[in-house]
């Protein structure tokens, strides 16, 4: 007979070790992951700061995984892409490698602020909708139609 017990003991130091095993293979492989720069603080300062105007407009591209920032006076572009930012300007072009972690955690605050403009315009032509409907119904009461 099998005992039930000992297999999910064995399947759990199994996991549990293959869990292990991954996690030190991905350390290995972020070697180079584990230092950020100061150009690396100041441009992920840029992008936070420049993503929350709320005049600042945001793009991203659903297949390319792109995204874009522009800020409202059109005079800094901003390509968030594969783990690298590059800001342009009329006069300059830099080119900045992110960490893993900088670029999951700029990438989330990104997606949350185009999240958060996706629901206020939602909300806006939710009411828009609302306020054609009352329209429509009192013509409809008036006997306009």
């Amino acid at each position: 007979m099998i005992d039930l017990k000992n297999t999910t003991m064995l399947k759990h130091k199994l996991k549990r070790f293959l869990q292990r095993i991954a996690l030190k293979i991905i350390k290995v492989s972020n070697k180079g992951d584990l230092t950020k720069s100061d150009y690396q603080y100041e441009c992920l300062a840029i992008c936070k700061n420049l993503m929350h105007k709320e005049k600042t407009k945001l793009l991203t591209s659903p297949i390319s995984g792109k995204r874009y920032i522009n800020s409202d006076d059109k005079q800094i572009y901003i390509i968030i892409d594969n783990r690298q930012i590059t800001i342009v300007n009329h006069t300059y072009s830099y080119t900045i490698e992110l960490t893993y972690n900088a670029f999951e955690r700029l990438s989330k605050v990104f997606d949350n602020e185009v999240e958060l403009r996706r629901q206020e315009m939602e909300k806006e032509i939710r009411s828009n909708v609302k306020h054609s409907l009352k329209n429509i119904y009192n013509n409809i009461v008036n006997d306009k139609v």
